[in-house]
């Protein structure tokens, strides 16, 4: 125990305050409202499936909301909302993270995301269509030739997506530390008289770090590709996202993730934002890999990824799961103390919000309770990630608000999964059932002490 808070617990906190993987999860924070939301639109001109999907084939009610959705012009909204949040994800993510960046670096946040969305755009490849294609007879040899004017058809949807979110972290990372430091040196700045208002002189004042970046930044990604023969998304498939996918969507990784968020917390750190600065970029595209595949009918072990849905089925309650403690401590707790905390976290809990748990029972540093928080999340996490890999229950595929009460919650996210919502019912049980007998503990330790 004294290694773990000497060296461990230590070490876990400068890596969760570590200045990228801060800016990192601050910015999916801040994505994560558009996110949901645009899950909410793609449930909406989709919850039909829902019937289909759990046996319940009643045709007059899937075609009737089918129809009615697209009579009353729902479809085309949710299909426009969508279009601007899941499907511009790589895109707002650039913009979060390089005002993420810039905080970080005292330097200024606007123009930053600004000059990161240009270097990121300029480099985007674009789509060509071919247009007025037609055949005409060379006179000289009279054989058909094929011609056609091409048109550029602007920039890959594949690019600006889930698909370009490592590419959008990386870039927007480098051209953060690039224009924010140009931007400090003096000799680059303009400086124009006291008359001029501030937007003006402000934006003169960082053109030539601009200009040096954008430049330097775009040529770099375009001779990359012209003497590798691949873009920037390609390499960074090839070499970071599909090596690191195959690493992280596996059981060995969901339980591990999930022990040492509860562990952390145990000592009183915040194991989800030390852990999520991690995994968040990379659990969050394969989500959204995960609603595009949803968005297109498929269902049950079609929808390609498991480990990011882990942890809907394994916080229940909040970290450690602790809506299993309070039903325990209602039920079988004579500590007045313990119940008195409990009776106020019960509202709290029930919206996944459980610090007055951790810290007025408490959680932390307890000896009789740090075994149920670390064990049950780490036993649902192996189960739940099992279950979901088996198809056993359904897939986790939207962004629901994580402050939906259980049972609701998975619902949600499964895209209407009753299986998930039966499983997670039952987790309630077995958490209930794991908590007891520590509750009974407490209970004869706190009866010693009277």
């Amino acid at each position: 125990m004294k290694f773990l808070e000497e060296k461990f617990v230590p070490l876990a906190a400068r890596i969760g305050s570590q200045r990228h993987l801060v800016a990192i999860r601050d910015a999916f924070v801040v994505i994560m409202p558009v996110t949901i939301v645009g899950a909410i639109a793609v449930l909406i001109n989709n919850i039909q499936g829902v019937f289909a999907k759990n046996g319940l084939n009643i045709v007059s009610i899937q075609e009737g909301y089918t129809n009615f959705i697209k009579t009353t012009g729902i479809q085309d909204v949710m299909t426009a909302v969508n279009k601007g949040s899941i499907n511009m994800m790589a895109v707002l993510l650039v913009v979060t993270l390089g005002y993420q960046m810039a905080k970080g670096l005292n330097g200024d946040g606007i123009a930053t995301s600004v000059v990161g969305l240009t270097c990121y755009l300029g480099l985007a490849p674009a789509v060509q269509t071919l247009t007025n294609s037609y055949k005409w007879a060379d006179k000289a040899t009279n054989v058909d030739v094929l011609t056609a004017d091409v048109a550029s058809g602007g920039l890959a949807a594949n690019k600006l997506d889930s698909g370009g979110m490592f590419v959008g972290m990386i870039l927007t990372m480098i051209v953060s530390e690039i224009f924010v430091r140009l931007s400090r040196n003096d000799k680059l700045k303009i400086t124009l008289p006291d008359g001029v208002p501030p937007a003006v002189a402000g934006s003169f004042s960082v053109l030539i770090p601009a200009i040096i970046t954008v430049i330097l930044v775009v040529a770099t990604g375009v001779y990359i590709d012209k003497l590798s023969g691949m873009d920037l998304w390609t390499i960074v498939q090839k070499f970071v996202s599909a090596p690191l996918n195959s690493v992280a969507d596996t059981l060995g990784t969901a339980v591990l993730v999930y022990f040492l968020i509860n562990f952390l917390w145990v000592f009183g750190l915040h194991g989800a934002n030390i852990v999520g600065s991690v995994t968040t970029p990379i659990f969050t595209p394969l989500l959204l890999e995960n609603t595009q595949a949803y968005e297109a009918g498929k269902t049950g072990t079609e929808i390609p990824n498991v480990v990011h849905g882990v942890g809907v089925f394994s916080v229940i309650g909040g970290s450690g799961s602790t809506l299993g403690l309070i039903i325990a401590v209602l039920i079988f707790s004579k500590v007045q103390a313990e119940r008195t905390v409990i009776g106020i976290s019960i509202a709290p809990g029930l919206f996944e919000i459980n610090e007055p748990v951790i810290f007025g029972v408490p959680i932390v540093m307890n000896p009789v309770y740090m075994l149920p928080f670390i064990a049950g999340p780490t036993i649902l996490a192996a189960l739940s990630y099992i279950l979901m890999d088996m198809g056993i229950i359904e897939r986790v595929c939207l962004s629901a608000p994580w402050v939906t009460p259980p049972i609701l919650y998975q619902f949600l996210a499964t895209g209407g999964g009753i299986k998930a919502a039966i499983f997670t019912a039952i987790e309630i049980v077995g958490l209930t059932v794991l908590w007891m007998p520590f509750v009974m503990i407490s209970n004869k330790q706190n009866a010693s002490k009277e």
